[in-house]
Parts: structure tokens; sequence; C-alpha cells
């Protein structure tokens, strides 16, 4: 067996990694240790579907990159249970920025939860920050997008092979990340979802980033399991407040709480990694950048005042009252309107 074979047959028979952790240059108890995990009438078999597997990735441009390799992200290596082996497809010098912070939240999300995603994945992602995520629906799909649409860099890590679409509706996103950004993936070919592949597809979210926003979170939610393995990794958490009476703000007010870093800008993360913004080399407007939503409220107003009601009866019907009232509060501090005794008109 070449270096290659030999460790993408560990990984395809899910040896752990503390069996390997004191040995990892001891080529000959690697070979034993895949003999004993896989017994001799499926020796056969393994040594097939690695050279298939070598073969599938070359022809569809996915790099095998090993434990060993200098390619291999140094920050995973601070996991207990690291990935042996990781699938990669896109431009993997990514796996190497400096600066990256993992978004997560909600499948769910509520309009103030995407309006929120939305805006901080943009200006982190002007600010020159690789956004990581999990291509799940939600917070996780606007983070992603919302990146992609001002040029940005994003890692999706993927909780099966990277040949299979999931969820189905974020197909051409996730062929829009192997193309603009990375796919990363601890699972082979053909390996579909389970219940058990996204926590464990958490604890890398986790673990490439400087530190994890959650954006919106249910009080179980696997966003909560990201926070708490950046928490074990000495990783910064950063959680956005919700309204109290909001089941998906939750889990964020819960982890502010018990200690999280309260944002409401993307200014504050900056603030906490200790960048500051110098504005001759950073577009102003990007920080009055307007989330989709909050131009559609926007629109909404003219010089006549309007209540949170009066929208909500009238104009923007299918917006919750506690969201609309967020959005209306973003849109007063960036001075693009007043409010006066419960109304707001525009500026």
């Amino acid at each position: 067996m070449t270096d290659i074979e030999l460790w993408l047959a560990l990984s395809i028979c899910k040896i752990p990694f503390k069996k390997i952790r004191d040995r990892l240059e001891d080529t000959e108890f690697l070979e034993f240790l895949v003999k004993e995990f896989c017994d001799k009438s499926n020796l056969l078999k393994l040594d097939k579907k690695v050279k298939s597997t070598i073969e599938f990735a070359e022809k569809n441009n996915v790099e095998l990159i090993p434990y060993f390799s200098k390619k291999y992200p140094d920050n995973l290596k601070h996991l207990n249970d690291p990935p042996i082996l990781l699938y990669c497809k896109g431009n993997v010098n990514l796996l190497k920025s400096e600066k990256m912070l993992s978004i997560v939240g909600s499948r769910r999300a509520t309009a103030y939860g995407k309006s929120q995603v939305i805006e901080f994945s943009k200006q982190l992602s002007s600010f020159g920050f690789t956004i990581v995520s999990g291509l799940a629906r939600g917070i996780d799909e606007y983070a992603h997008r919302s990146c992609l649409e001002v040029g940005g860099k994003t890692i999706a890590v993927l909780g099966n092979g990277l040949d299979i679409f999931y969820p189905t509706e974020n197909r051409e996103l996730q062929i829009e990340i192997s193309e603009m950004g990375l796919l990363v993936s601890e699972y082979s070919f053909k390996e579909g979802p389970t219940p058990y592949s996204f926590p464990k597809r958490n604890r890398i979210i986790a673990a490439l980033s400087k530190g994890t926003l959650v954006v919106e979170a249910e009080k179980k939610s696997g966003a909560l399991l990201t926070a708490g393995f950046s928490l074990d990794l000495g990783r910064d958490i950063f959680s956005l407040p919700g309204p109290v009476n909001s089941p998906k703000s939750f889990g964020t007010n819960t982890l502010i709480r018990n200690g999280a870093i309260l944002v409401r800008s993307f200014e504050d993360i900056l603030d906490e990694f200790g960048y500051t913004i110098v504005k001759e080399n950073y577009k102003l407007e990007q920080l009055e950048i307007l989330t989709p939503y909050e131009e559609r409220v926007l629109s909404c107003l003219n010089s006549i005042s309007y209540t949170p009601f009066e929208l909500i009866s009238s104009k923007i019907e299918d917006l919750e009252p506690q969201d609309l009232i967020l959005i209306l509060t973003e849109l007063a501090l960036k001075n693009k309107i007043v409010e006066f005794g419960g109304s707001y008109k525009i500026l």
C-alpha cells in the first residue's frame, strides 16, 4: 500500500484516531490495524474500494488530505478525535486561512435570524474572513450564500460524502461552493447523512475557526453542540441576542447568560479579535449594508408615520411582530428611519 492508500483504508475502516495517535509513522502497525478491523474475507473488497475511491476522487477533482499531509489544517489537530483523512473539493488553501469564523444556527430561521446572518456574513466576508458552516437549511445556507454574493470565501463542512447533495434543495449552492470556495467531509463517497454524522461534522466546523457565531438556536439544537465543541477547544463563542419569547432565541440567550460574547454587529467580533477597520482600506458603505428584509420594510415606509401593527395589517402581513420590531430598530440605528411615539417613518 502507498501512504495515501493506507490512510484512506484507515479512514474507510473507521479506525478511531486514539488507536493511532502515538504511532502515526509506524506503517507496519497501521497496516496491522487495518487487517485487524477488516477480517480476511473483506480485505480484497477493501483494497478494491480504496483504489476505486482514489480513481473517483481524481475524476471528480476531489483532493484526499490525510492527517500527515502539510495541507491538513493544524486547527483540527487540537481535537481529541480529528479526522484521519479529509475529502476536499475546491480551494484547499482556504484550510490555512488566518481569519476563519464559523456561523451556525437554526434550520428553521426566523425573518430576524435570516436578516442578521446575511448582514454578519456579508460584512465579515468583506473584511476578509472565511466563513465556515455546514450547508444545512436555514442559517447555514444564508451564511454561505451571503458570503458568495460579496465575493467572499466560504467552507462548507458536510455530514455525508461529497458526491451526495444534501439537502437536495441546496444542490446548486453546493456546486457553487465547490467552484468558489471549498467543500470538506470526512465521509467517503456514497456515504449518506445519518443522525450521527451531523454532530460529528459539527466538531470540524468548530475546530477550523477562531470562533463560532450562533445566530439562532432552540433549546435542543445542533448549533449548541457546535458551540460546545468551540468551548472545549478554548475558542470564542459569539451569540446574537433575540426576543425572550422566541423559541429560536432560547439557545442564544442562554449562551449569553452562561458567558458567551454578546454581539450586535460584526464590529463586536472584530474588536474581540483585535482587528480595527482602517477607513482607507475598507469600503465604508459596507457598514450600511441593508439586508433583504430591511430593504423590504424600508420600501413600505414613507414620510407618513406607521405603527408596526399598521405595517403588518396592510403591507407586511407575513412577518411576525417581534421580527418586524427588531428590523425597525436596526433601520433606526442605521439612520434610515426615525421613531416617534411608537410610529416609524423614513428620514
